[in-house]
């Protein structure tokens, strides 16, 4: 007698559950971010996914800012573009949370115009950076940005017996201008907008610690021009009589 075994072949299939799979690490590259490099940028390194990661940072020394531009801080880029910006010249610990390489380069601002610098006078910040060490300064307003340099000097000034007021312009512009960067007496002037004659204003003494506005002059700059409209109009003072003469 023939036996026939049928066999029967049972075909489970599996339902595979669609997973989005996240790399451990991503790239970190360094850029001018339009700018022209005329530094050191820094060595590209790696990130690791939802852990905390500290760029360096890409400071004003490094790159060359486009036309009509300065440096206000720092910015992550994805794909060339900007997805967030940091102000200053600190780096800053974030948790990695982003799903692909990223670039970090300096965040550029246009520099403001005379004509609204002087229409927008009373118009506040939105951001400041400072370099303690060059006293370089940087005030974001929202029609534009203003730049400028700090100096330190022997000269007193003349208003001192009325106490330490500041937004005096200095009457003797060309001793500070000469003068060794030294002394008790905060001076801040405008760079950009490039304007001729833009003067040297009083923002700080302190003559029992000369040695406070070599540390701190820049800072005072930002400090008193971000808040105060009439520190503001002493330190426009060029850019607003250029915008008055060409109306």
């Amino acid at each position: 007698m023939r036996i026939i075994v049928f066999m029967f072949v049972i075909m489970v299939t599996h339902a595979v559950r669609a997973e989005t799979c996240i790399p451990t690490s991503f790239n970190v590259t360094y850029s001018c971010n339009g700018g022209t490099l005329v530094g050191t940028l820094p060595d590209d390194t790696l990130a690791d996914y939802n852990k905390n990661f500290t760029p360096t940072v890409v400071t004003a020394s490094m790159c060359t800012p486009p036309a009509d531009h300065v440096y206000a801080g720092w910015a992550i880029l994805v794909d060339g573009k900007e997805v967030a910006y940091q102000t200053g010249t600190d780096s800053k610990t974030f948790v990695y949370y982003y799903t692909s390489d990223i670039e970090i380069g300096p965040h550029w601002v246009p520099i403001a115009s005379p004509v609204a610098m002087a229409a927008n006078l009373g118009v506040g910040q939105r951001s400041s950076t400072y370099d303690a060490t060059a006293k370089t300064w940087t005030v974001n307003f929202g029609y534009g940005a203003v730049s400028g340099v700090a100096k330190c000097s022997t000269v007193l000034p003349e208003n001192s017996a009325r106490g330490e007021y500041t937004g005096w312009i200095a009457s003797d512009q060309d001793a500070i201008e000469s003068g060794a960067d030294s002394g008790a007496y905060c001076y801040c002037k405008m760079t950009k907008p490039d304007v001729p004659g833009s003067p040297w204003v009083y923002f700080y003494g302190n003559k029992y610690a000369p040695d406070s506005c070599t540390s701190d002059c820049a800072r005072y700059c930002v400090e008193y021009i971000l808040p105060n409209a009439v520190s503001r109009a002493s330190v426009f003072a060029a850019a607003i009589a250029e915008a008055a003469n060409n109306n």
